[in-house]
């Protein structure tokens, strides 16, 4: 099942980020290979994942999963071309990334507005990876006011208690994994917390592809979801 269709049909649903550069991620990834992680988690019960277009496009994953093609990073100034992204239409759903300095902070707006403004045009599903750097409500208001400005179908930010206080508009939610939690008991806590948002998914990297069990965490996200 696709992406959109999932969140159609659950509402909530799991996807697991591979979308950084191998030689920035953890031991374990590295020591897999993208594609080794791929092969190993591919047939579990999640729905999807995120590539990178600078390394996909290349050389494209193999997986039987629908996924995100992250296509635009700021502050790096990186846009994916469109005639190249086209290439592949296979790929239905693309993501960008950015952080806002302040509540004032304009730039990515700026830098994303006629770019996605094109990719709504081709029909992509867009979610924007977007973190302010310092977290409280009037901050996250304003990321998320720029995503809703952008025309985005949705939002991937890091966990804060407050989010589903805040207007989200439509915007579908997806809460981000952060930093490695090595401790399982730990782990569940951080889940249980991201499952009292009541309406947010998950996108879980590290906490999945740098564990010793792959498929215990993936069915407790899972179970935890789709209650």
């Amino acid at each position: 099942m696709d992406i959109n269709n999932s969140l159609n049909q659950y509402g909530r649903i799991f996807i697991i980020p591979i979308d950084h550069p191998i030689k920035n991620d953890t031991p374990k990834l590295i020591s897999l290979g993208k594609q080794n992680f791929i092969n190993l988690v591919d047939n579990l019960n999640h729905d999807g994942y995120i590539f990178h277009s600078r390394e996909y496009l290349i050389n494209p994953i193999k997986t039987k999963k629908d996924f995100f093609l992250t296509v635009g990073e700021l502050p790096d100034n990186y846009l994916c071309p469109l005639n190249e992204l086209e290439k592949f239409p296979n790929i239905k759903n693309v993501t960008i990334f950015f952080e806002t300095e302040n509540e004032f902070d304009q730039k990515p707006y700026d830098f994303y507005k006629k770019y996605v403004r094109e990719l709504k045009k081709r029909n992509y599903f867009v979610m924007a990876m977007a973190y302010p750097k310092i977290k409280n409500d009037t901050n996250y208001q304003h990321v998320i006011d720029i995503i809703n400005q952008l025309n985005c179908d949705a939002i991937k930010t890091d966990y804060y208690s407050q989010l589903t206080n805040l207007n989200l508009y439509k915007l579908r939610l997806f809460i981000a994994g952060g930093e490695y939690i090595s401790n399982d008991k730990d782990f569940k806590t951080f889940v249980k917390n991201v499952e009292k948002l009541k309406i947010a998914s998950c996108s879980f990297g590290r906490n999945i592809f740098e564990t010793e069990d792959y498929q215990q965490r993936i069915n407790f996200v899972l179970k935890s979801l789709r209650k």
